[in-house]
């Protein structure tokens, strides 16, 4: 990454969490998008319009802080000025960019030259273009310099003619004073509807949700870096599925800003479970919900890079009675949990889930959740809630992509065996 990750986790929150309007304006969102978001959501940067999400505030300095740490650039180019200098290790190169035309880089090189680093996907995304990125890394791991330089010599070469054109997304790190290629973005209707965008729509959309029902929401996680984000918004009301069991529901923000299908919700649900004077609590999160019967699942919702910013709206504004829609088919999956009869055929099979998981993420975790889960052998469904609750605690507090995995294994695993 870019900018170190801000992170916060909370419990609950009080009143004084609540965001102001005039500040979440303050977020760095292309001028002509806060426009027409101002226009249709009625915004006013002077009146003192306060959305009631618990722990927003906390989540905005974070994004005011990220905003302040880095410039992000957007520059025209043709693939033939993207020329490649030097392969370091695992993902990272740098690269020279000839014909750069804009102001900032201009004026700070005294150029229209700029040798910069690549981040994240950008080095593969370039070489990928002539399928070249894993056989360029071949002859680096191998120090086959001699065909390192073919390399770069080839794609000189064959792309001096070459009129394609793309959209490079360049950072410039203001403490470090230092440039990176961050991505190759597509021309093709591409739109820099950024995390800060997002986040906007997500919080105006379940203020609406506090105002017409009732119910209060808090942010109890975000992990948010300069160009991609994952939020955790908890509703704070239990929902009673019966006497032994009930549940509340998260909603899900995930965005990297680069990808065409960046922007999407989903459902985390904490499913807990009462054996008399006991409970015991579970994550769930299943891959996503059913628009009908017979359907596949799919995000509860998502939208494109691309498109109006109307066409985005509409979509938010769906975005309560989905919930609702999603918090009903997941409770009656739920209801079917504690009714399963061979508890133990349960926990093997979340365990060659784990097994033969290739998720790369979650490769460091395989060996000590399987081995929790064999030496453990339970009888009943409360013994199983305590044991899937204890592997919870050999995650790493930050890593949400690999616990989110689990979790995903725990709902496939509950609702497929009976």
């Amino acid at each position: 990454m870019i900018l170190q990750k801000r992170e916060l986790h909370f419990k609950d929150f009080d009143t004084q969490s609540f965001v102001k309007v005039n500040k979440l304006l303050n977020l760095k969102i292309k001028e002509d998008y806060k426009e027409e978001l101002k226009e249709l959501y009625s915004l006013e940067e002077n009146r003192e319009q306060i959305l009631k999400i618990g722990n927003a505030k906390s989540l905005i300095d974070a994004l005011l802080d990220l905003d302040n740490a880095c410039l992000k650039i957007d520059v025209e180019s043709k693939i033939r000025n993207v020329q490649l200098k030097r392969l370091f290790e695992k993902e990272k190169a740098i690269f020279e960019i000839f014909g750069i035309d804009n102001e900032f880089i201009n004026s700070r090189t005294h150029s229209d030259i700029l040798e910069v680093e690549t981040a994240y996907s950008a080095k593969h995304d370039i070489l990928e273009y002539y399928s070249l990125s894993k056989f360029a890394n071949y002859c680096r791991d191998l120090d086959y310099e001699d065909l390192v330089d073919s390399i770069k010599n080839y794609l000189k070469v064959k792309n001096e003619s070459n009129e394609d054109e793309c959209s490079l997304r360049i950072l410039y790190h203001n403490e470090q004073e230092k440039y990176y290629l961050r991505a190759v973005t597509s021309k093709d209707g591409y739109k820099d509807y950024g995390i800060n965008f997002s986040v906007l729509i997500a919080l105006i959309a379940l203020n609406k949700y506090v105002e017409d029902n009732s119910e209060e929401i808090f942010i109890n996680t975000f992990v948010v870096d300069d160009s991609t984000t994952y939020i955790s918004f908890q509703l704070s009301n239990s929902i009673t599925l019966n006497s032994n069991l009930s549940l509340r529901f998260s909603l899900i923000l995930e965005n990297d800003e680069i990808k065409r299908n960046a922007v999407s919700f989903n459902g985390m649900f904490t499913l807990t479970f009462k054996d008399n004077n006991r409970e015991s609590e579970i994550f769930l999160k299943p891959k996503g919900m059913k628009s009908d019967e017979n359907s596949f699942v799919s995000d509860l919702l998502t939208y494109r890079h691309s498109g109006g910013i109307d066409n985005v709206v509409e979509k938010i504004e769906k975005l309560p009675e989905l919930i609702k829609e999603y918090i009903g088919q997941v409770g009656e999956d739920a209801k079917k949990i504690i009714e399963i009869q061979n508890p133990n055929d349960v926990k093997k099979l979340i365990a060659n889930k784990v097994k033969y998981s290739k998720k790369p993420e979650f490769k460091i975790y395989k060996d000590q959740i399987f081995n929790k889960l064999m030496s453990n052998n339970v009888d009943n469904i409360f013994a199983l809630f305590e044991l899937l609750r204890n592997v919870e605690d050999l995650f790493e507090h930050t890593d949400v992509i690999s616990k989110d995995f689990w979790r995903t294994k725990i709902y496939e695993s509950l609702t497929e065996k009976k």
